[in-house]
Parts: C-alpha cells; structure tokens; sequence
C-alpha cells in the first residue's frame, strides 16, 4: 500500500489538478496551466516532467510549435492516448453496448450486442458480458494502451460500492455480482452504477454551462428512472444506488406498478402504463414487459391523430411526473430536468400537463418557467456517463501514484 504523508498530499491535489486541466482543455501549455490552476511556474514545471516522465501525459512534437514573437516556444501538453484503456458497457432491456476509449476519451471500439435480459440466467448475464467485452477489445487496435477500468450502468438499483447489481426491472434475479467476475477475468478494476446516475455525469461532461451544480436527469422508458446531482454531487443512497424516482408513491391504491406496489410514479408514466391507458386495459393489470418501440410509436401516431385515449394515457404520465418532481422541489428549491429516453418523441402531449402539476403546487421555491430539456436516446449518454467516470478515476489513480505504483494501488482497490 501507498502512504501518502502531507507534503504527498499537497502533490497529489496539485497533480490532479493539473490532469483536470489537460482533461478538460484537451491540450495546453504550462503557461495555461499556471493561469487555470494559480499553481507556481516552478510547481507546473516539476509536476509536468513527473507526467511526462512517467508517460502520462505527452507534448507536442519538437519543431511543429511554431514560434511567435520573441522567447522561447510555448510547447503544449496533452494526455497520453496510451496511458490506458477504459470500457464503458450499458446493460439494458434487450441489448449490451460497450465502447472502449483511450485515455484522452476518444472511442476506440464499440460494440452492440441483442440480449434478452429477461430470458437470461446469471450465467447468461456473465457471459454476455464477458464475450462483448472480449469481443471489442479484439478491435482495438495493436498498442492502444492497458485496459484499467471497466465502468457498467445498469437499470435498478446498485449497492453503494458498485460491485453488484441488487435489483432490476430487466431480470427476477438478484444480487448478480458482475464487479467480481469482470475483475477476475479482464484484471482491470471494476465498478458497477446506475444507468439514470451515469446519464447525469455525461449531461455534465457535455453541457457544464447548463448540467453544472443541481439537476435531474429522467429516463423516460418501459420504465422511470432519476440520476440526481445536488451541489455538485452525484446523489445515492446509504445502501444502494437509491434515487427510485419512479417508485415514489403519486396515487396511493391506484394504478398497479410492475414493481408489485400500488399507484406509483412509474404505474402512469412508464412505457407500459401508457399503452395500458391508451388500449384501455384496466389498471390492476399485471404490467406487461413487452411493451415494443413500434407499440408506443403507434400510441404516439394515436394521440397525434387526436385519439382520445392516447393523448389522456400522455396526460396522465405528465401529471404523474409533475407531481413527482414538485415534490423533490418542496423538499430541496428548483432545478433544471433533462428528459431521457424514447418517451421523449411524445413529449409534446406530456410536457404541457407537467408543467399544470408542478405549477399547481404554488410553492414559492418554485421558478415560473422550470428549464426542461430532451434527449431521445439514452444508450450514448449512458456510455459517455460511463466513460468519463472511468477517466476521472483513472486521473484519481495517476495523480496518487507514479506508474511503478499503479500496480499496488490498483491490488488495493480490488482487494
């Protein structure tokens, strides 16, 4: 094991600072370095040669700066593509995407595999998973780098150190412990999160300006899902990965919710609930798992016809959201939502009694015009989400240790 004293300490903040830098400009001089960070021209000079030295980061080629003006060259920095190697791997309904990029976070491979989750035993869940992943690390190409980290999001709930999937709406089976098995067969750290929460870090990496301090991304889908970030900070819970906004309780006895409960979020707003409504099938019926992308395209094309019973089943989904996340406004002011998913294509019918619900609260938390943006694909977002996680973990790694260390902090981490 590393100890890291106090004079360590002040390094490691100080190295990664300067890797949050490269990371977010892609490449810059020590110059620019000391301008973004305030750190001392003498300190940037000692940290960077370590980085370099260490291969860590790279700089520009000798001769391709061109001099301006008098002095010497500003010679820029960038990340060593080569550094390492994360895969990013979204396990869903009917599919397993991975992709795997380089250290900068340029894809290197991607590959998307059909699975049918809910047909699948455990071992079938391992094996997928293994043999995509195999799979694409086979197109990368001849030295790219060491794969280190291995990030999977995943629908339902996660314990809180991510090693397993406790829960989730894809399978009846429990507590699938993919961190173990991933980790003993590709030897790279491993760390297991909800989908909804990998979605909120991708908002992030994309749109800062607008995903930045407290916001909600909502996966609207066959079911509802909430990634919330609140002063900065990725919200979980104390044993899990927590944030079931779909589960909370919108009409106590009412509508049947595949999770067994009653008159849940997700029972109205769900993909299921509102093919429910919209053929007119009672609501204390089983929930269906089947429900297809055609199937809700056709409820879609209903409303859109001015069916009556489609444009009701989208105004109830957008009561039972509103209400939903009116209610996380009394408890901590407003913030921005991004909706996610394929139940975004109708959201011109839910939008409207959404913004009624939350409105009809008259909180005084509550802004006039909630800011609510849409994304109709989750699946991209939820392997960004995934892979940038993976690389800030990775300049986590590299800023407490020198690449001779890795190896026994890595041992540390999977022990």
């Amino acid at each position: 094991m590393v100890v890291l004293g106090k004079s360590d300490d002040v390094r490691k903040r100080n190295r990664q600072r300067i890797l949050a830098v490269l990371r977010d400009s892609g490449s810059i001089s020590r110059k620019g370095i000391c301008a973004k960070t305030g750190l001392s021209a003498s300190t940037v000079s000692a940290i960077t040669s370590e980085l370099l030295e260490e291969n860590i980061i790279v700089s520009q080629e000798a001769g391709s700066t061109a001099n301006i003006g008098r002095g010497r060259p500003q010679v820029r920095l960038f990340l060593n593509r080569q550094a390492a190697l994360v895969a990013a791997i979204a396990l869903q309904l009917d599919q397993v995407s991975i992709t795997i990029s380089d250290y900068t976070g340029t894809a290197l491979a991607t590959t998307d595999k059909a699975f049918q989750a809910r047909q699948a035993t455990p071992d079938m869940f391992f094996a997928v998973l293994t043999e995509t992943l195999n799979e694409t690390l086979k197109k990368v190409p001849d030295g790219a780098g060491v794969l280190r980290r291995i990030r999977l999001g995943v629908q339902g709930a996660t314990d809180v150190d991510g090693t397993s999937m406790l829960w989730s709406p894809i399978t009846r089976h429990r507590d699938l412990a993919f961190k173990s098995h991933l980790q003993n067969v590709f030897g790279a750290y491993v760390k297991i999160s909800n989908d909804c929460s990998m979605i909120a870090r991708a908002l992030n990496w994309r749109e800062p300006e607008r995903f930045n301090q407290n916001y909600a991304a909502v996966l609207l889908s066959h079911g509802i899902g909430m990634g919330l970030v609140l002063n900065g900070e990725l919200v979980s819970g104390i044993r899990s990965s927590g944030t079931e906004f779909g589960h909370l309780s919108h009409i106590p006895e009412g509508a049947l919710c595949r999770c067994g409960r009653m008159g849940c979020i997700e029972a109205y707003a769900g993909d299921y609930a509102i093919y429910r409504r919209a053929r007119s099938v009672d609501v204390s019926t089983t929930p269906r798992n089947d429900i297809s992308h055609q199937q809700m395209r056709a409820v879609h094309a209903d409303a859109s016809s001015g069916a009556q019973s489609a444009i009701v089943a989208y105004g109830e989904a957008g009561r039972a959201l509103g209400t939903g996340i009116a209610d996380m406004y009394a408890l901590m002011d407003s913030f921005p939502v991004a909706f996610v998913g394929k139940g975004t294509e109708a959201f011109e019918f839910i939008e409207k009694p959404l913004r009624d619900a939350i409105r009809a609260t008259k909180l005084d938390v509550i802004k006039d015009d909630i800011e609510i943006h849409c994304y109709p694909d989750e699946t991209p977002l939820i392997l960004e989400g995934c892979t940038i996680t993976a690389l800030r973990g990775l300049d986590e790694m590299f800023a407490q240790a020198t690449q001779q260390q890795i190896g026994a902090l890595d041992d540390a981490l999977q022990g």
